[in-house]
């Protein structure tokens, strides 16, 4: 696939995003954003670029030279705006179709952005205050650099792990509110 096809199959993608913040995949969500700081942790340190980590704009320190069509950019970030993306996740769709722009990342590292618009694409938004990035109910510890770069590669991020990783969740909440209604007087009338 060729660095054109590559950056507007992306485009499509992040066309169909839904921006709203899904609680219902949360644990998915935060498992993804594990991955993508790790990722992007890696790259930061292979480009001398940890002053910026963990939300920058790999594909311009691998080649500025290489963007993509100004046009198409525009027009994803027209179209994530209207759907209720905020301004950092415009931003980072932004990154990730210059990313995709590459012809050769010119390394063995693996797409930073793949983890980030699979979680784009399982709920939308995330907020990031005092250290964590939260998912509704659900936060990841932004931690540190180091952190990330210590890490193993986050396990289960295939569409069928998260799906088990999701409803797992969502039957433990499910069980939690039986047994607090079980556990409230009822009311007559």
């Amino acid at each position: 696939m060729s660095a054109d096809e590559r950056t507007r199959a992306l485009a499509d993608r992040l066309a169909r995003v839904e921006w709203l913040d899904d609680d219902q995949r949360a644990p998915s969500r935060a498992r993804l954003m594990s991955e993508y700081l790790r990722r992007s942790a890696l790259w930061a340190q292979r480009l001398d670029a940890a002053r910026l980590w963990p939300f920058f704009d790999i594909a311009q320190l691998v080649d500025p030279g290489t963007r993509a069509d100004p046009e198409l950019v525009g027009e994803v970030y027209a179209q994530v705006a209207e759907r209720g993306a905020n301004h950092l996740d415009r931003r980072l769709c932004e990154y990730a179709l210059h990313f995709a722009a590459l012809a050769e990342p010119g390394s063995e590292l693996p797409d930073p952005f793949a983890p980030l618009i699979e979680l784009f694409e399982r709920g939308g938004q995330f907020q990031q205050e005092a250290g964590l990035i939260y998912f509704g109910p659900m936060g990841v510890k932004l931690g540190s650099m180091a952190d990330h770069l210590a890490a193993e590669p986050v396990a289960g991020t295939d569409p069928a792990a998260l799906d088990a990783l999701d409803a797992a969740w969502q039957a433990r909440r499910e069980e939690m509110r039986r047994r607090v209604r079980a556990g409230r007087p009822q009311r007559d009338g």
